[in-house]
């Protein structure tokens, strides 16, 4: 397996941190975030050229507090061991991107999670879903939900 590199998965991070059709967050308002779980400033251009794929390497605080505020587990920036969780991403965002509103998977045990291997599979067919119909349209929130 191949390495996914860090700017992949930052970039995937800000992708997941939008609804259907809605802006990403920008750089400025990361640094903000960085900056206040660190406690000292972070600059907007640090978390730009952490998107980049700049070749000097990231003070690994930053790389923490990055991961916080995306509230992801702080391995997903890390050199190895994200995998599964590079994968939940993707898996959440071809979701979101298909404008799956509801998905079910079924198992003999109930409490079981849907395994990376499971999720992996699913990622070509909500893509495909995309691809072939374009967004499902946002429905109006059930009024006996609320």
């Amino acid at each position: 397996m191949t390495g996914v590199p860090l700017s992949v998965r930052v970039n995937r991070l800000f992708s997941l941190a939008h609804d259907l059709d809605g802006p990403e967050p920008g750089e400025d308002t990361v640094a903000a975030g960085v900056s206040r779980i660190l406690g000292r400033p972070v600059e907007p251009s640090e978390i730009e050229s952490l998107r980049r794929n700049d070749h000097h390497a990231p003070e690994p605080d930053v790389l923490r507090a990055v991961a916080q505020h995306f509230h992801a587990p702080e391995q997903y920036l890390a050199a190895d061991g994200y995998h599964d969780y590079d994968t939940l991403v993707r898996f959440k965002i071809a979701v979101r991107e298909a404008g799956v509103r509801h998905l079910s998977m079924r198992s003999l045990d109930a409490s079981a999670e849907p395994t990376t291997a499971e999720m992996e599979s699913l990622i070509p067919l909500l893509e495909n879903l995309r691809q072939s119909h374009g967004p499902m349209p946002v429905a109006a929130p059930d009024p006996r939900q609320t």
